[in-house]
C-alpha cells in the first residue's frame, strides 16, 4: 500500500509546474477577437509581392516562416545510428534547434524536452497534456504548445515557464515568429502574441485549427489551414484577407512558393495551389489524404506526403501541378496510412521523410532510391538537417534518433537491418507516369465585392 501511495505521490508531482516566481498566465480570451467572414481587411491585389527569403532555420517548423521544408544542409549519403534517446512514449512532433545544437522536443509523455546534440537529456518538464506540436527558438527562448490548451515560453537553460497562454483547445499546430510576434493556433482562434506574452488580438475560424501551422508572407500576412475545409489569409492586424474553401479537413500547413504561391493539401485529396488573392491557380489529385506539408524542391517542385490506398511520395511542376514522378512507399491501402512525415530537402536536392511502414527513406531530387533505414514503429515526425550532415527524427516507438553517414561504406542502402532493407528496396522504384491527371485550368475570378471563397467551393471548376 505504500508502495503504490509513494507511486501515486511521484505521479502527481511529474505532472506539476516547477517553482518559478515569475510565470505570468495571460487568458486568451482576453486578446481582441475578428472573426472569418465578419472581420474582412479590403485591398488591393497582392499578387507580384516580393518573396520572402528562405531561411532554412533549424530553429523554425520546417525551415522558417515559409515552410518549404528545405535545409541549407547536405544529409548522410548512407545510414547509421549515432545514438538514440529513450523518452518512451510517441514522438510526432518535428524537433528544432537551439543556437548551440540542443535539440528541443515534445513528446506524447505529456514532457517537453531538450536533449544535447551528442543524445543526453539536458531536462524536461511537464505539459500537462500531449505535445503534438514543433517548437521555435528565439534566442534563450523556447516556444510551444501543448493539448492542456495551453500556449509556452520557456527558458532554453532550465525549461522554467516565462509565460503562458490559457487558450480555448488544443495548441498542436506549430508556431510562426515574425516581426516580433509569435502567432500560434489553438481551438478555432489564431493568436498574435509579442515574444514578452503580450496578446495583441485572435482570428477566429469557422471551426477549429488541427496541426496546420501558419505560414507568414512578406508583407506580414498569415495563411493557416483549418479542419473546417478552409485556408485563411489574415492581415497583420488580425482582419480577414480571404478565405478559400477546400473539399475536405486541412492539417496540411501552407507553404509559400518561389513563385509566390500558396500551396497546401486536404483530405480531399488534393493538392491546391492559390495566389495571393486566394484563387485557385491549379489543384492535383493525389488518390490520398494529403496530411502533412509539401515540400518545395531546389528546382521549386511541390512535392507531397500521400496517405492510402496509394501511398507515396510525389512531385509535381509548380507552375501547373502536373505530376513529374512518385515514389511508392509499402504499407497498406489504408486512407488512414501513408507518410506522414513532411518530407526535407537537403541543399543537393536529396529527400528525407518517414513512413508508416517503420522506415526512415532517403531519396533523390528524381525519385530514386539512396537508402532505407528501419525503425521500432511508425514515423509521422519531419526529420530535420544539424549543420553537421546529421539527421535527427523522433519515431513512435518513444526514441530520439541521430542519423549519420555510414563511414564503412560510400554508396547507398546502409541501414538497421540489410536483409529488410533490401527486400523493400526492391519494390520501391520511382515512378514518372502520371498517377492522376493534374487539373491546372485557374479559378473562376470572383464578382466584383465577393470573397474568394465563391469561387473556391469543392467541385468548382
Amino acid at each position: 500500500m505504500w508502495v503504490a501511495a509513494i507511486a501515486a505521490i511521484v505521479a502527481i508531482y511529474l505532472t506539476l509546474e516547477p517553482p518559478v516566481d515569475d510565470v505570468q498566465t495571460r487568458e486568451g480570451g482576453e486578446a481582441r477577437t475578428f472573426v472569418a467572414g465578419e472581420d474582412v481587411a479590403e485591398g488591393p491585389s497582392r499578387i507580384g509581392l516580393a518573396v520572402a527569403e528562405d531561411t532554412g532555420s533549424v530553429a523554425h517548423y520546417r525551415g522558417g516562416v515559409r515552410h518549404t521544408g528545405r535545409s541549407p544542409f547536405r544529409g548522410p549519403a548512407s545510414a547509421a545510428r549515432a545514438w538514440q534517446h529513450e523518452i518512451g512514449a510517441r514522438i510526432s512532433a518535428q524537433s528544432v534547434l537551439g543556437e548551440d545544437g540542443t535539440i528541443y522536443v515534445g513528446a506524447h509523455d505529456h514532457r517537453f524536452y531538450a536533449i544535447s546534440p551528442t543524445g543526453e537529456e539536458r531536462w524536461s518538464v511537464p505539459m500537462h497534456q500531449k505535445v503534438w506540436s514543433a517548437a521555435a527558438v528565439v534566442g534563450d527562448t523556447v516556444f510551444v504548445g501543448s493539448d492542456a490548451d495551453a500556449f509556452f515560453a520557456l527558458d532554453t537553460a532550465n525549461g522554467h515557464t516565462r509565460w503562458r497562454i490559457r487558450a480555448e483547445g488544443d495548441a498542436d499546430g506549430a508556431p510562426a515568429i515574425y516581426d516580433g510576434h509569435v502567432y500560434f493556433t489553438a481551438g478555432p482562434h489564431l493568436y498574435a502574441v509579442t515574444l514578452d506574452g503580450e496578446l495583441q488580438w485572435r482570428f477566429q475560424a469557422r471551426g477549429p485549427f488541427l496541426i496546420s501551422s501558419p505560414a507568414i508572407d512578406s508583407d506580414g500576412t498569415i495563411y493557416v489551414g483549418s479542419i473546417d475545409d478552409h485556408v485563411y489569409a489574415v492581415a497583420p492586424d488580425g482582419r480577414q484577407r480571404w478565405e478559400y474553401r477546400s473539399g475536405g479537413n486541412i492539417s496540411s500547413s501552407p507553404v509559400i512558393g518561389d513563385d509566390g504561391l500558396i500551396y497546401f493539401g486536404s483530405d480531399d485529396e488534393y493538392v491546391h495551389a492559390l495566389d495571393r488573392d486566394g484563387h485557385r491557380v491549379w489543384r492535383t489529385h493525389l488518390d490520398g489524404f494529403i496530411r502533412a506539408p509539401v515540400a518545395l524542391g531546389r528546382n521549386g517542385d511541390v512535392i507531397a506526403a500521400v496517405y492510402g490506398p496509394r501511398p507515396r511520395v510525389v512531385s509535381m511542376s509548380a507552375s501547373d501541378g502536373e505530376l513529374r514522378w512518385y515514389f511508392p512507399v509499402n504499407v497498406t491501402e489504408s486512407p488512414e496510412i501513408g507518410v506522414a512525415s513532411g518530407p526535407l530537402v537537403d541543399r543537393d536536392g536529396n529527400l528525407y521523410f518517414g513512413a508508416h511502414d517503420d522506415f526512415l527513406y532517403a531519396i533523390s531530387g528524381e525519385g530514386a532510391l539512396r537508402w532505407i533505414h528501419r525503425f521500432g514503429e511508425d514515423i509521422d515526425s519531419a526529420p530535420i538537417l544539424a549543420e553537421d550532415g546529421t539527421l535527427i527524427v523522433g519515431c513512435d516507438d518513444g526514441f530520439l534518433y541521430a542519423i549519420v553517414e555510414d563511414q564503412g561504406r560510400s554508396d547507398a542502402g546502409a541501414g538497421a537491418d540489410a536483409g529488410a532493407e533490401g527486400e523493400a528496396a526492391a519494390e520501391v522504384e520511382p515512378h514518372s507516369e502520371p498517377a492522376s491527371e493534374p487539373e491546372p485550368e485557374p479559378a473562376t475570378e470572383p464578382a466584383a465585392g465577393s470573397e474568394p471563397a465563391s469561387a473556391a467551393e469543392p467541385g468548382a471548376d
